[in-house]
Order: C-alpha cells, then sequence, then structure tokens
C-alpha cells in the first residue's frame, strides 16, 4: 500500500464523514457481536457499550475532542468490533495527515472491517472511495469488485469499479470495464457518460474501428442531441478524423443557433487547423448572435483575446467586438470586467479605468469595483481622480477599510498630511483587530507621514508599533532601519531589521540598498560596496536614482573617485534637479558645503 498520499484523503473523508458515522450508529452494527462471550469479556463489553453511547451523545454535541477520545476507549475495550474501529480508522487516518504510522493503523483498521463485513454498503462504499483518493488502486478494484457483486442494481458502484478497472489499465481490467458498462446500458439505457468510459477504455485499447461504432451508435441513439454531436466531434479529433469533426461541429451549431459551446468548439477546430482567418470569422459570429447566452460569450471572449491579445494588429478588432457586445449587452457587467482586463494588459490603464467607472454605475455598492478605479488611478499617479473616486464609493460604503485606506494614501501622495493622517486613522478603526497585517501596515504609514513632517521621534514611535504588532511587516522594517540610518540613530538595530528584510527577499534591490547603506553610516565601506553593487546589478534595466546616488558616496569611502563621479552623473540623469548631486560631481566628493 502506497500511504504517502495520506494528505489526498482528507477532502474525501470531510465529505463523507456524516454519511460513514451515521452509518456505523444507524446499520446496527455498531455495537454489537455475535460472538459467545466469557463473564469478563460481557461485562468489558458493557463498558464498551456504555463509552460508545457517551462517544455519541459528545458527536450529537459536536464535542469531536471528546467523540474522539471516547470512540477511542470503547474500541480499545472491545477490538471485535470493528464498526467502531472502522469509525475510529477513519480519524486518526485524519489525524495522521503527517503521521504515516497513524495513518496506517487507521487504514488497516478499516480495511479489517471491509474484510470482515463486506455487505456494511456505507462502510464499504467509503473504504471503496479512500483506496480509490490513495491511488490503492487493486484494493479498489478488490473492494468495488466485492460491493459490485452484492449490490449489482446499483450503478454508481458499477461505475466506481469500472474507473478502478480503467485506472489499472491492462488488456485484461479494460475488457472486463467494458463488459460491467455492456451490463449498465442493458439495464439503463444510451448515457453520454457511460459512453465516454467505453470510449476511454477503446482508446486505451487502440480499438479506433469499435470507438468509431461507439460513437456512431450514440449519434443515433439522439441524433438532435447537441451534448452528444460535440463529444462525438471532440472523439473524431482525438482520432485524426477533423471532416468528420467539423461536420459534427456544424450540425451542433445548425441544431442549437443559441448553443454557445458549439460555436465555440467550430472556434476552436479552425485554431487547431492553423486557420486563423476562420477562426478570426467563427468568434465574431458567435460573439455577435444575440440568441447565445452571456455566460457563453464571456467564456468564448476570455479564450479569444486570451490567445490574441499580444498581436497588436487585431487590436481594432478586439476593441470592436468589446464594443459592439457592450452594445448589445450595456448593463452586462462582465464585458466591461473583461474589457478592462484587456486594457490593462495593453497599457490603457485610463480605458480600463473608465470601463470600470461605467460598470459600478450599475452596481453602486460593489466595494471591489470602487477599489479597483481608484487603485488604476494611483498606478496613472492620478491622486486627485482616485480621491474623487474615494469621495463617491464613501457615500455607498461609508465603513470599507479599503477605500479608507486608499483615500489616506492618496492623500499621502499629493502631501496632505492632515488629510492622509485622518483617514489611516479611521482605516485603523475600521479594520479588524485580528488583521494584525493591515493595521500594521497602517500604523507604519502614519510613521512615514511623521518622518515626512520631519518628526522624527513620533515616526519612530509609530515604527516601533508597527513593528511590535506585525514582526513580518517588511515594509516598516525597512523603512524603519533605513530612517534609522539616516539620522545615525541606534545602527544595531537597523542592521538587525534590514537583515530581515534581505533574508526574506534576496532580490529586493530597495532592501539590499537599505542595507548597504547601513553599512555605510557603520563606517563598513567593504561591506558597503558589496551590498550596493548587488542594488545596482538589480536595477541593471531599471536604475533608480538614490541606489545610484548611495552607490557613488560608498565607492567614493572605497576610494574610487572616478567610478564615483559616474554614478552620481548616472543619477543626475534621473534626478536632473537635484542639487546636491550637482555640488557632489562638481567637487568630486560627497563632502558638499
Amino acid at each position: 500500500m502506497r500511504y504517502n498520499k495520506i494528505a489526498r484523503l482528507l477532502p474525501v473523508m470531510l465529505l463523507l464523514a456524516t454519511l460513514i458515522a451515521g452509518a456505523v450508529i444507524s446499520d446496527g452494527k455498531g455495537r454489537k457481536s455475535d460472538r459467545r462471550l466469557t463473564p469478563a469479556d460481557s461485562e468489558a463489553s458493557r463498558k464498551a457499550d456504555y463509552i460508545y453511547m457517551e462517544a455519541m451523545a459528545h458527536n450529537a454535541g459536536g464535542d469531536d475532542d471528546a467523540y474522539f477520545e471516547l470512540l477511542n476507549a470503547s474500541y480499545q475495550l472491545d477490538t471485535t468490533e470493528t464498526g467502531v474501529g472502522q469509525t475510529l480508522g477513519y480519524y486518526l487516518m485524519a489525524l495522521g495527515r503527517n503521521d504515516s504510522t497513524m495513518a496506517t493503523e487507521g487504514y488497516l483498521m478499516m480495511k479489517r472491517h471491509f474484510d470482515l463485513h463486506p455487505d456494511d454498503y456505507y462502510s464499504t462504499i467509503f473504504y471503496g472511495m479512500v483506496n480509490t483518493t490513495l491511488g490503492n488502486t487493486r484494493e479498489a478494484i478488490r473492494v468495488w469488485s466485492a460491493a459490485d457483486s452484492l449490490y449489482p442494481d446499483k450503478p454508481d458502484v458499477a461505475i466506481k469499479l469500472v474507473e478502478a478497472l480503467q485506472e489499472n489499465r491492462d488488456t485484461a481490467s479494460l475488457h472486463r470495464s467494458l463488459d460491467v458498462l455492456a451490463r449498465i446500458e442493458r439495464a439503463e439505457g444510451k448515457d453520454l457518460g457511460l459512453t465516454s468510459h467505453k470510449i476511454r477504455a477503446l482508446l486505451a485499447l487502440r480499438d479506433t474501428a469499435s470507438s468509431v461504432t461507439e460513437i456512431n451508435s450514440l449519434i443515433a441513439s439522439s441524433p438532435r442531441n447537441v451534448q452528444y454531436q460535440l463529444y462525438a466531434g471532440d472523439i473524431f479529433m482525438v482520432l485524426d478524423r477533423p471532416d468528420k469533426a467539423i461536420e459534427l461541429y456544424d450540425m451542433a451549431c445548425a441544431t442549437d443557433s443559441t448553443n454557445g459551446l458549439a460555436y465555440y468548439k467550430r472556434a476552436q477546430y479552425y485554431l487547431q487547423q492553423g486557420d486563423s482567418l476562420a477562426y478570426d470569422r467563427e468568434v465574431s459570429r458567435a460573439l455577435l448572435k444575440e440568441e447565445i447566452d452571456v455566460e457563453a460569450k464571456s467564456e468564448l471572449l476570455r479564450d479569444y483575446v486570451g490567445r490574441v491579445y499580444a498581436d497588436s494588429l487585431r487590436r481594432p478588432q478586439i476593441t470592436g467586438i468589446f464594443e459592439s457586445l457592450i452594445e448589445q449587452h450595456p448593463h452586462e457587467s462582465s464585458f466591461r470586467d473583461l474589457y478592462s482586463s484587456y486594457l490593462i494588459v495593453v497599457g490603457d490603464l485610463r480605458g480600463a479605468a473608465e470601463q470600470q467607472e461605467y460598470a459600478v454605475d450599475g452596481d453602486l455598492y460593489n466595494a471591489s469595483r470602487w477599489r479597483s478605479i481608484m487603485s488604476l488611478y494611483g498606478q496613472l499617479d492620478d491622486s486627485r481622480k482616485a480621491l474623487t473616486t474615494g469621495k463617491q464609493a464613501l457615500e455607498y460604503l461609508p465603513t470599507d477599510e479599503v477605500i479608507t485606506l486608499l483615500m489616506g494614501a492618496n492623500y499621502q501622495q499629493l502631501k496632505q498630511y492632515d488629510e492622509a493622517a485622518e483617514y489611516y486613522h479611521k482605516a485603523i478603526d475600521l479594520t479588524d483587530k485580528d488583521d494584525i497585517s493591515t493595521r500594521s501596515q497602517l500604523i507604519a504609514s502614519l510613521g512615514d507621514i511623521f518622518y515626512a513632517r520631519e518628526m522624527t521621534d513620533s515616526a519612530f514611535a509609530y515604527y516601533r508599533q508597527a513593528v511590535e504588532i506585525d514582526p513580518d511587516n517588511l515594509l516598516a522594517l525597512n523603512n524603519f532601519a533605513y530612517y534609522l540610518a539616516e539620522n545615525d540613530q541606534d545602527l544595531d538595530l537597523a542592521e538587525r531589521y534590514s537583515a530581515i528584510c534581505v533574508r526574506a527577499n534576496p532580490e529586493n534591490d530597495t532592501a539590499i540598498d537599505t542595507y548597504a547603506w547601513i553599512f555605510y553610516k557603520k563606517k563598513d565601506y567593504v561591506k558597503a560596496k558589496e551590498w550596493i553593487d548587488q542594488a545596482v546589478s538589480l536595477e541593471e534595466e531599471h536604475p533608480q536614482a538614490d541606489v545610484l546616488h548611495h552607490a557613488g558616496d560608498i565607492y567614493f569611502m572605497n576610494r574610487d573617485v572616478a567610478k564615483a563621479v559616474e554614478f552620481w552623473e548616472k543619477a543626475l540623469k534621473l534626478e536632473p534637479d537635484n542639487q546636491i548631486l550637482k555640488k557632489k560631481i562638481r567637487q568630486r566628493t560627497p563632502f558638499v558645503d
């Protein structure tokens, strides 16, 4: 058995826990035994019965811990009660996700119950599901075979046997699965699910002729069934019969002109054939058909845009499709959302914001749309427009902490610090007390405001509070460390905080620049150069003026004046109005008047 997959078991267990626990209680086998008891055995059995009933009472009351402990105690007193062992085994497997010994013990308890009571329907079904989930195919076949022989009138059990046999993939198992499917089909009639299982086996057996016969039989059973037509088309594509596939896709479109999936399949056919013009034509036709439902159009449009958005020559066509769809469905927000996403990808952030504004007009209490609009204007450095949007949003969502936070951030961007601080304080009040990450970020933002106002002591008090609340707030740690270094205060603490940031983000140029600058302030110029070189290298394609500025100062202290001046000159190109840089270049020294 392979127990290394035990962690995959839990979702199945959670789905079936109630069913199985109920079955153990209600099927009459939970605490009954046919064995002959000695007086001592009888006493132990009575105690086990009592404890078991107590366990059931705690289970009904939702006390899982007590239920598990009492269930375990009951089973230890009387291990012949495999029904109890089955339930306990389930819990041991769930608890043993990271303990293979415990999980194995639980599994074997479930297996023991199945071996002794294969006719315990629900427990057998559950044990079969466990083996299927763990990939124990042979055991799954054994279990489902037993269940199928005991309950031949249950097609769901037979299908589980089919799936296990097909998972085994040997010729004998595949042929056996076809026999089981034929039996179900005789009883239940033709069905797409049964046919798909048959085709899976036939394809695995490389029996093309029988696959075609099976598909033709499916179509003949219901000639106007669009699902059958589309499935048949897909199988013919797998069999490398594109001529037959397109015939079926065309048939599906003719059978139901409102079926978006049919048009999607036909478009995909042309794409796979390398006919991009036909692909574009089919997509446009489908999207502009008013009778096709919105959900199908959205799916087709999403797939189409995802494939062709990078082709700039197709942008006018994509734009035309979006505009036609929006005209067709003016109140359908999904098209606005998709158009907005497309515009973001192609770099039209203002157009994306406008689409979100149209969408939010029809859904004024949608917080995520308001936040998206504000974020887009923030990326455009249009803080005033972001603030106008935020004020509108707060009329409908006055207690939304994210919108309130964004208001503060945009006021801060405009250096309107009083207003920024007011909104940050409001956001702190609105944020859940358990959301330490957001609260810490807000407090750190107040620190940034006070530092910008040159109120250093207050700023450092806020940074300390932010770090105390959330020691993993890397932005607060980095800013606090950098500003401590700038003010030549507690450089050891600055180094410690900065080191945390660098370890957490070893490719982050800002964190590394801070670390280098702290070593510069500590007069460890060799280490400072080692780290600033890393920061400069990381920013090779997108250099930042402050990093280049620091590099110049650090190189000067390493007695490489020419290189220092070169860095300052590069920084000046990015900040042409920086008077300090001009002086450093002119005087060839960082020590300027």
